[in-house]
């Protein structure tokens, strides 16, 4: 069964502009201020989340015992349109750098903290059920290897809303700002938090990565 998350898209403009090394009482800093609200206003009109995840009980194996052992297997999908990925492309192609590493970021932080809200609905939801997550697992991180992602992608095979979501020859996924994870959850696992703490993660390329800490995530 795949169920959509109620998302409410949140983002911290200050933090964007200190992870852009953006200093306060610069021209820079006054020139980015300006242009925030139409940036804002394109991240709004071609952004378009989705974010779902489909619930399985008594799942077949996947070859990794931790979520193998658990009764449900639960797999999530955040993803956007392509039309965003193509403003931010047109902003840097014209020249218009800072405005396009801010729309860049922006986007990011808004599609990670929304896949984070969607994991606290998923964690009340088990609960309810009286199951617990595992850790959150990644293809390309941790044992997962990124063939994992056509498996986990699969599982949306038959939503028309994120039907535009693909792989491409090596595995990686399109949209580029697209995010395809799994959680096992089971009566017997400890519960754990499922905040995103970006200093744990062992994906340190990760265009979402903060050096901010937990906090920066939400």
């Amino acid at each position: 069964m795949v169920y959509f998350a109620d998302i409410t898209p949140k983002y911290d403009r200050e933090r964007i502009f200190r992870r852009l090394h953006v200093e306060p009482d610069t021209n820079a800093y006054r020139y980015a201020q300006s242009v925030f609200p139409s940036l804002e206003e394109i991240a709004q009109q071609q952004l378009c989340m989705t974010h779902c995840y489909s619930v399985e009980e008594d799942a077949p194996p996947l070859g990794v015992p931790e979520v193998d052992r658990c009764k449900y297997r639960i797999t999530c999908l955040s993803t956007c349109s392509e039309g965003i990925t193509k403003a931010i492309a047109k902003l840097l192609d014209q020249g218009d750098f800072l405005e396009g590493y801010i729309l860049n970021d922006l986007v990011n932080e808004m599609l990670f903290n929304a896949s984070d809200q969607m994991n606290r609905q998923i964690s009340a939801a088990m609960a309810e059920k009286g199951c617990h997550l595992t850790r959150r697992l990644s293809p390309g991180e941790q044992e997962l290897g990124l063939e994992y992602q056509s498996v986990l992608l699969s599982a949306f095979r038959d939503i028309p809303a994120v039907s535009h979501v693909r792989l491409t020859e090596s595995y990686m996924l399109y949209p580029e700002k697209s995010m395809l994870y799994l959680f096992g959850a089971d009566p017997s696992n400890p519960e754990i938090s499922v905040e995103h703490d970006c200093g744990k993660c062992p994906n340190t390329s990760c265009f979402f990565r903060s050096t901010e800490g937990p906090a920066a995530c939400l």
